[in-house]
């Protein structure tokens, strides 16, 4: 299971990084090009924003995965001992129902957008592709979710039984 944990944070870190790498020297290429040659590369917008949709997600369950995300720090830390533990399997199922509800509503995007054959103006790529990135990241996020919780409650709930030295 460790092994496969490790396999999906460097897929994971390796997508982000290679994502916001190609942004950013695309984003720059085009800032060069309209000003020296008064001209840019029209379809660079496209795929940057497509990008940029996918980091997002992928963001997200970093974000989760490194426990920084801000869930609801502010009401548990209003807490102490068990109630602090149940407050914050609270945060951890409020958002793993809105990610259900992502990744469920973002099948039925991906779905229309298939049915209606949308595609985006300029290269006339599959809208898709776009709207992948709502049901997919929503499994990464669930995942992580899932472990960064796991672990959130579990360190909180056994804090209280050995006098509150854990963090």
């Amino acid at each position: 299971m460790k092994l496969l944990g490790k396999i999906l944070d460097y897929f994971e870190e390796s997508l982000i990084i290679l994502m916001m790498a190609y942004m950013a020297i695309m984003n720059f290429l085009n800032v060069v090009f309209r000003y020296c040659f008064a001209s840019s590369f029209s379809f660079t917008e496209e795929l940057t924003v497509t990008v940029f949709v996918w980091v997002t997600m992928l963001g997200i369950a970093a974000g989760f995965k490194r426990y920084a995300h801000l869930g609801m720090s502010f009401v548990v830390d209003l807490f102490h001992g068990k109630a602090k533990a149940m407050f914050a399997l609270f945060g951890v199922i409020c958002s793993l129902v809105f990610m259900v509800f992502v990744f469920y509503f973002g099948i039925e995007m991906v779905q229309g957008q298939i049915n209606m054959g949308s595609t985006t103006p300029v290269l006339r790529m599959p809208q898709a592709v776009q709207g992948l990135s709502m049901p997919v990241g929503a499994i990464f996020i669930i995942i992580r979710i899932l472990q960064a919780g796991f672990l959130q409650v579990k360190g909180l709930w056994n804090e209280d039984e050995q006098g509150g030295t854990q963090a």
